[in-house]
């Protein structure tokens, strides 16, 4: 079993958390890991606007930590103070939905239409130029919702994590990965393991997976233990990886379906 590991929500405000958790990751054995970056997190401090953070992120890259583009404010436009007025406010039933119920409004690009999520997708793309970034690629907020296929391609991202896949956008490719990752609404704040103990020991029977680690999930003793059974029946590889070992091609989503749950 081969498995990707990130630190999902990265922006200054939690730069030395985030760092922390790289090295009790790094201390647990990992290799290769991806920080998904948000560059103006809830509407709050802009990434370019904290030269300290640019340069630990340019830092982290050098020594081989992927960088990937984590929408643009993550959370729902509609109540973020202050957004841009260039984004068109109207979302779908199932994108309203979808926020109220089940992610606490943070799945920014669910139900918009393409133009929106287009024109949120610039503003992400705008300030990682202004920081010099690679496009390595883009992982949509709590994985719900995304700019098409195409136009993430035609902005020059590499690669596309979907809940489910991830895809190499120049040609198609895609591979199964499934997500094991923690619920933070769990009783007494404590992460819990989504799908718990039976989702623990299919996955890690898979041949390939991907771990996200949310900021708060080190806060319950029983995540290291799931990352020490991970690391000992798997190898931790990089997103650039993934596709060197051989592909799945499967058609590139239609236009009308921009997520996958």
């Amino acid at each position: 079993m081969r498995f990707l590991l990130s630190i999902h929500d990265v922006w200054p405000g939690n730069r030395v958390l985030v760092s922390g958790y790289l090295e009790r990751l790094r201390s647990l054995g990992a290799a290769r890991i991806a920080l998904l970056v948000v560059p103006a997190y809830h509407g709050r401090q802009a990434m370019e606007s904290d030269p300290e953070f640019l340069t630990w992120l340019r830092l982290e890259n050098t020594r081989g930590t992927e960088l990937f583009l984590h929408g643009y404010y993550h959370k729902m436009i509609e109540v973020v103070p202050g957004a841009d007025g260039s984004v068109e406010r109207i979302r779908s039933a199932w994108g309203r939905f979808i926020n109220r119920k089940l992610v606490a409004q943070e799945a920014e690009f669910c139900g918009l239409s393409e133009s929106a999520a287009g024109r949120l997708l610039d503003l992400g793309l705008e300030a990682w130029e202004r920081a010099g970034l690679a496009r390595t690629g883009f992982v949509a907020p709590t994985w719900h919702g995304s700019p098409p296929a195409r136009r993430l391609r035609e902005a020059g991202l590499g690669l596309w994590e979907t809940r489910f896949h991830l895809r190499r956008l120049s040609d198609g490719a895609s591979r199964f990965v499934p997500a094991l990752a923690w619920d933070l609404s769990a009783p007494q704040g404590n992460p819990r393991l989504y799908g718990g103990g039976w989702w623990l020991r299919l996955l890690t029977a898979l041949p390939l997976i991907k771990v996200a680690i949310h900021p708060g999930d080190f806060e319950s003793p029983g995540t290291e233990a799931v990352l020490r059974r991970v690391f000992s029946a798997g190898t931790n590889i990089s997103y650039a990886d993934v596709f060197a070992h051989g592909s799945v091609a499967e058609p590139e989503p239609k236009p009308r379906h921009r997520s996958e749950a």
